[in-house]
């Protein structure tokens, strides 16, 4: 048991600090975790082993995580292709995707962009040359020929018939011929009956002919347009086939290529004349340039200068970011697609690597995780509408053939996320079997500090800003202990730490930033946030929430707590009081019965009746009871670290004993009456300094913390020079009986089996109680 009187040698923050000649190595500083995490997720090969690190990572942290992953994967082997997304001739509703080697599809695209060109020029010249119209006009000639030998046969078949033959749009018109003279209609219908079946018979015959001429003519157009295919095929092989061949032998082995070349020269061949000049004489606005998309190839992943594994950090994921996507064109009023158009996504560009999301960003953006998920387990990613692959809009569109994915996933997110994720969704635990934890807090060592310094230094020199000389970092440094809350650490998320040195910026003329400018950068946010925190102070000083600072009182006592406003929180001393009076309820507290305490707070109701009753009843029944209750507190209160002064409070009231009103105290206790830690520990001390301050009590006032708290006392200048001057007081406390000799001046003593020590507090406190049991007696008697 010990009471310590801190002197301002103990409560000042030191720094082992070097700012010259210091490296950044661009890591994060002291993340040990993180680093055996990206360690391992380097070097298994597992699908189902993603990795989620758990923190509120900055911006620049989570670049800094890209830059140690890219230092574990410098030696790995990065298994990256090109993929290209191809017409499907025999169905251009579901495109072909091609996987080359790096730098191959690019050298793909090209060739078979010259093939396109070589095509629209080459296509035309040859059937323009001087060799196919010979060949066609033989052809023609020979056919020709043999028409008109068969026509000129006709001819003289119908005259043997007294017959004329003439060939109209409507066929072939036969008239009868007498006496060298075509007869009219009438002339016919004069006719003998004899004549006209002679003449019925002769057409018959020569109908007969015409019918032989026809099909013998049909026979031989048929053979020519035959015999001009197979020209024309000839000169189309003659071009086509040697330049696809060129392309072939360029990516032989391919066996996707090999395959969309042979699609590709049958089409070429069975539509050759998209290459011969389309005129339109009517439309001559209409005459523009093919674009021959069918032939084009869509670079969908060009990994040509990518030469170590990707790490892509997708700072946006929605579906089409991470995922691809199919743009549409307006034409016409319509919107079209093709395969030219397939956009890759995030996921496709970290293909062979690690992609890194934001997981409330996936979470949040619709389809995204579900898609996520989807494509992990298969391992292949499906390019589709959003809208339509939820049903929202209903279109005919592209189906793209799936790529084959090889990639592992790294998720940033809070740990609530972690939890909800693996506690309610099965596919996520098996897909993320590595976790780890960014680490709040980093040791104050030398070595980690010169790197936290490095990392500040390299900051503002990236971003061409002012750098803090030394007593700059002193300051700076002190911050972050502050943010931590632990003298001996340092507050991992610079990021806090850096905006103080921004907004430093302004604040002198100076190259650098020195201790006061760096300091009133801090004290400025401090005031922009602090508007709730004065109007407390201040109607504390006009007395309106009621607060003692002098002389002692019974059953009162001065607490402290925290009020945390999320973006800023800040410490005030609350009134204590307890009454004591006869009963066997033992510690009532107002808040609970209220229901205006939460549950921590309820329990250390129950600790402090286990403590008094330990105390107390080793000898007898104890009977008493005890209200107790935060005077001018309204709304809902929660936590222990006020058990050692609502302790002290009851057992005042009990004794009749007078506590010192100028002493705040903190501090929770366990049955046993041993004080532990609590949290906010310089909130609480500013906050009671501040109101002592502004309320003229300040001389003498003091706070008494647990000694466990020791290491997180980071107080701002004020406090410090104050203790130093001995105006302030700090004391700390290893047990409730260290308080009570501050707070009474009292030895607090030790039980003996005779009982406690006579004059002491405890036997004070015994000796109370033991007359409230006798009244009690007496009492019980009389009835």
């Amino acid at each position: 048991m010990a009471v310590s009187k801190l002197s301002y040698d103990d409560i000042k923050v030191n720094f082992d600090l070097e700012i010259d000649n210091i490296d950044s190595d661009g890591f994060l500083v002291y993340q040990k975790r993180i680093e055996l995490a990206l360690e391992k997720l380097s070097k298994i090969s597992s699908p189902d082993h993603n990795l989620y690190i758990s923190g509120d990572l900055s911006r620049d942290d989570k670049y800094t995580v890209i830059e140690m992953l890219k230092n574990f994967t410098q030696k790995s082997k990065a298994a990256l292709y090109d993929y290209c997304y191809v017409n499907n001739f025999k169905n251009p509703k579901e495109p072909k995707v091609i996987k080359l080697a790096p730098s191959e599809g690019k050298e793909f695209a090209k060739c078979m962009d010259e093939l396109v060109d070589y095509l629209t020029k080459s296509v035309p010249r040859i059937f323009d040359s001087k060799e196919y119209e010979e060949k066609v006009q033989e052809v023609v000639r020979h056919y020709d020929e043999i028409n008109k030998k068969l026509y000129e046969d006709l001819q003289k078949k119908a005259n043997e018939l007294d017959f004329t033959i003439k060939f109209s749009q409507m066929g072939i018109i036969v008239n009868p011929v007498i006496a060298g003279r075509v007869i009219t209609e009438r002339e016919y219908a004069n006719l003998s009956d004899e004549i006209k079946k002679s003449i019925e018979e002769k057409r018959k015959e020569l109908e007969k002919h015409i019918d032989e001429f026809l099909d013998k003519t049909k026979e031989l157009e048929k053979e020519k347009q035959e015999k001009l295919k197979k020209i024309n095929d000839e000169m189309s092989l003659f071009v086509v086939s040697p330049k696809i061949d060129e392309i072939r032998n360029k990516f032989k082995g391919n066996s996707d290529i090999e395959e969309y070349l042979d699609d590709v020269e049958d089409y070429t061949l069975k539509n050759i004349s998209i290459f011969l000049p389309q005129k339109n004489q009517q439309f001559p606005f209409f005459n523009m340039p093919m674009k021959y998309t069918e032939y084009r190839v869509n670079l969908f992943v060009d990994n040509s200068q990518t030469k170590d594994v990707p790490v892509v950090y997708e700072e946006n994921p929605t579906y089409y970011n991470v995922f691809g996507k199919l743009e549409k064109q307006a034409y016409f009023g319509a919107f079209i697609t093709d395969f030219t158009h397939i956009i890759s996504g995030s996921i496709h560009k970290a293909n062979g690597g690690y992609l890194l999301l934001d997981a409330f960003s996936v979470l949040v953006n619709p389809g995204v995780w579900d898609t996520l998920k989807k494509s992990l387990s298969s391992r292949k990613s499906v390019i589709e509408e959003w809208s339509e692959k939820y049903g929202i809009i209903a279109s005919e569109t592209l189906k793209p053939q799936p790529i084959d994915l090889n990639l592992k996933i790294i998720l940033f997110g809070p740990e609530y996320i972690y939890d909800i994720l693996f506690n309610y969704d099965e596919e996520f635990r098996k897909l993320f079997k590595i976790k780890t934890n960014f680490d709040y807090s980093i040791p104050k060592e030398k070595n980690v500090t010169s790197k936290y310094v490095a990392k500040v230094i390299e900051f503002c020199k990236k971003n061409n800003l002012k750098i803090p000389n030394k007593d700059g970092f002193r300051a700076l440094l002190k911050y972050s202990s502050k943010l931590v809350e632990d003298r001996k650490r340092l507050w991992a998320y610079t990021d806090d730490v850096l905006d103080i040195v921004k907004e430093a910026q302004t604040l002198n003329d100076n190259e650098t930033l020195g201790y006061n400018e760096i300091k009133l950068a801090i004290e400025e946010r401090i005031f922009l946030k602090s508007l709730w925190r004065e109007k407390i102070y201040e109607m504390i000083q006009r007395g309106q929430i009621i607060i003692d600072f002098k002389g002692k009182k019974v059953g009162q006592i001065n607490g402290l707590s925290v009020l945390d406003l999320g973006d800023f929180s800040f410490g005030r001393p609350n009134k204590i009081l307890a009454r004591t009076y006869l009963g066997k309820e033992g510690v009532v507290s107002i808040e609970r019965e209220s229901k205006l305490s939460g549950k921590i707070f309820d329990k250390s109701s129950f600790i402090i009746s286990g403590y008094i009753n330990g105390t107390y009843g080793f000898n007898k029944t104890l009977s008493f009871s005890a209200s107790l209750s935060f005077e001018q507190s309204y709304s809902m209160i929660d936590g222990d670290s006020a058990s050692v002064a609502e302790a002290l409070a009851i057992l005042s009231a009990l004794s009749g004993i007078e506590l010192k009103q100028n002493l705040a105290i903190t501090g929770s206790m366990d049955q046993s009456g041993i004080v532990q830690p609590i949290g906010g520990v310089n909130e609480k001390i500013e906050g009671f300094y501040e109101v002592c301050k502004i309320t003229g009590n300040l001389e003498g006032a003091g706070v008494v913390i647990p000694s466990k708290n020791i290491d997180n006392l980071v107080l701002n200048d004020e406090v410090e020079d104050a203790v130093k001057k001995g105006i302030f007081h700090l004391y700390t406390i290893d047990t409730i009986d260290d308080a009570i000799e501050i707070f009474t001046d009292l030895k607090a003593g030790k039980r003996s089996a005779k009982g406690f020590e006579k004059g002491s507090f405890h036997y004070l406190v015994d000796r109370k109680l033991k007359r409230i049991n006798e009244m009690i007696k007496k009492e019980n008697q009389e009835e």
